[in-house]
């Protein structure tokens, strides 16, 4: 085996030319599926970190029933302090969990003037908001804070409908639970950007406390949990739910990607075009590949055909042939690798402008991820396309006849 081994790399480097330009096409396809897989990696990605800190976090907990029921009886579902406060307790103890905190989600108009737009109301606490909002963009005005409890900020949409700006005095109104009609005097605060347009176009923040004050009612509607890594939410989920069941808590779970229907469409629609699009760049790979190997190997075809005539095992020539395939195709990837990680450093570092995805407001910077199973798969795919493209012109050369092969040499 070492001799054919020490055989195969004097062949690899003894045709120069002919080695440099076998490894450039093998170093640009593995490097293309490289920069191909981490430019889709990283846009799905942007989608979903964009999805859970502007919108809805990693996890929610619900009453028991909620998902299902909710609409039809908003009341039945909503939680009382004292349960929410011990839900918090359990949640916040786990270490994997970065922040909680408590929503409650209701509706009504604001009066401004004499205008009467109907809103979407979301009753957060103002001190943990910011961090569950990472990804929304603050157009005007300031950030919600714990010392003005009757500060909101409107989505830019809804801004724009009451013809708002910060410091702006509104008039809240809704219907309580009893059937009162209920109103409150407010601050616009704020005025943010979600990036999702029927988000902004109806979305009011409220402090949980004005909520309250609003529909005269304290109870909360929902607990938003942030987990350290994203990846982590199947296993925190799964130690939630067992702790829940053990102290027969009448609560349920519903994760980020069961919430974020708009994260879920995007992906669903352009996954199929990007997967159409990684396939036709790994067929171009391989079809490059194959040229070039086939090439390399017919252009040996006397030699190949010397070698049998001196009595040198097909066998033996075969293996030698796929042993200097394997050698270039692992030089080749290797060098892609190489290639395709500097590069997305690289661009990751400029950025990538991306217009604005459907049914988005704004476009967004991205980049090229390092991911290690792209990587590790565009390397096996190129070692394997070499060796796959070597099959054909080898059996075609060992089975050429011997005599004919030299003359024409």
């Amino acid at each position: 085996m070492s001799l054919f081994v020490n055989l195969a790399l004097r062949n690899i480097f003894r045709n120069r030319g002919r080695t440099y330009f076998a490894l450039l096409s093998i170093a640009a396809g593995c490097s293309a599926l490289i920069l191909n897989g981490g430019i889709v990696f990283n846009i799905f990605g942007e989608l979903r970190e964009d999805a859970i800190h502007s919108r809805h976090g990693h996890l929610q907990i619900y009453r028991r029933g909620y998902s299902e029921a909710h609409l039809e009886d908003p009341q039945r579902y909503l939680m009382e302090p004292q349960t929410v406060q011990h839900i918090l307790d359990v949640v916040r103890a786990n270490p994997r969990v970065l922040r909680a905190t408590s929503r409650r989600e209701f509706s009504g108009l604001i009066v401004k003037g004499d205008r009467y737009i109907p809103f979407l109301g979301v009753g957060v606490e103002p001190d943990q908001d910011a961090e569950f909002s990472r990804h929304t963009t603050l157009r005007a005005g300031s950030a919600m804070s714990a010392s003005d409890p009757y500060g909101v900020m409107a989505g830019l949409g809804l801004a724009r409908k009451l013809d708002g700006k910060p410091g702006d005095e509104l008039t809240l109104m809704t219907v309580t639970a009893s059937g009162a009609l209920n109103a409150v005097h407010v601050r616009l605060q704020g005025i943010f950007e979600g990036g999702l347009k029927e988000y902004d176009d109806w979305t009011l923040k409220v402090p949980l406390g004005a909520a309250g004050h609003l529909l005269s009612d304290n109870r909360i509607e929902q607990i938003v949990l942030l987990v350290r890594h994203t990846e982590d939410v199947p296993v925190v989920r799964s130690e939630f739910e067992s702790v829940f069941q053990r102290e027969s808590s009448d609560v349920e779970m519903r994760s980020w990607d069961q919430l974020a229907l708009f994260h879920n469409q995007v992906v669903g629609l352009f996954g199929r075009e990007l997967s159409i699009i990684r396939l036709i760049i790994g067929t171009i790979v391989l079809l490059g590949i194959s040229n070039v190997m086939g090439m390399s190997i017919m252009e040996r075809m006397v030699e190949l055909a010397t070698l049998r005539a001196l009595g040198l095992r097909v066998r033996a020539i075969v293996a030698l042939l796929m042993i200097e395939s394997l050698f270039i195709g692992l030089m080749g990837a290797a060098i892609g690798s190489t290639l395709g990680i500097a590069v997305a450093r690289v661009v990751s570092a400029v950025g990538i402008p991306y217009p604005s995805p459907p049914g988005s407001t704004r476009p967004f910077l991205g980049g090229v991820d390092v991911v290690p199973d792209i990587v590790t798969a565009a390397f096996l795919i190129s070692v394997l396309a070499t060796l796959a493209a070597a099959v054909l012109p080898i059996r075609k050369a060992i089975r050429s006849p011997i005599a004919p092969t030299l003359r024409c040499g």
